[in-house]
Formats: C-alpha cells, structure tokens, sequence
C-alpha cells in the first residue's frame, strides 16, 4: 500500500561549536540523523491513523 506524505516539517537548531575531538564530531551528526527519522516516523504514523478514521 503505498503511502503519500503530504506535509515534513523538520526542526533545526544550528550550534556553532568548534569540534576538538573526532569521536565528538562523529556523533552529533548520528544524533540528528537519529532526530530526523523519529519525527518521520511520527508524521508517518499520523498519516496511517488518519487514513485509517477516514
């Protein structure tokens, strides 16, 4: 069943912060990845409960 999504709002908040040590710089990419793909999730599961009340 394929699924349309309408509407992805994605929320950013840019930090300025000089990056030291690798394995910090590493990670905060991972973590707004990680970010990402949970509110996509959400918005997808919202839109199946919609689909499904109509």
């Amino acid at each position: 069943m394929p699924i349309e999504i309408k509407e992805l709002i994605i929320k950013t908040t840019i930090v300025d912060r000089p990056t030291e040590n690798w394995e910090e710089s590493t990670t905060v990419p991972q973590a707004l990845k990680d970010e990402i793909l949970v509110e996509c999730r959400k918005l997808v599961l919202n839109l199946l409960r919609e689909r499904g009340e109509r």
